[in-house]
């Protein structure tokens, strides 16, 4: 049986890649009151917020799924 602890270190490096990614897609959404104004017309850490979150949070999604498909659990035959 294969637990968390003997999982290779590439899973938890993607793990945290995609952690990171999803929270700097949250940062770009922070106000910040003397930043230009975004492509929706508030004042956020970036300029592109709406387009630069969905990609953030489109690649860390593209990292978990990168994961899930290099780790996914082998099937177990039915007569053990």
């Amino acid at each position: 049986m294969n637990t968390g602890a003997n999982k290779e270190p590439h899973y938890s490096i993607l793990t945290a890649i995609a952690v990171l990614l999803a929270g700097l897609g949250f940062l770009t959404l922070i106000p910040h009151a003397s930043s230009e104004a975004d492509l929706l017309g508030f004042h956020t850490l970036c300029s592109f917020a709406p387009v630069s979150s969905l990609i953030l949070f489109g690649l860390a999604g593209f990292a978990v799924a990168m994961r899930n498909a290099m780790y996914k659990a082998r099937p177990r035959p039915p007569w053990r």
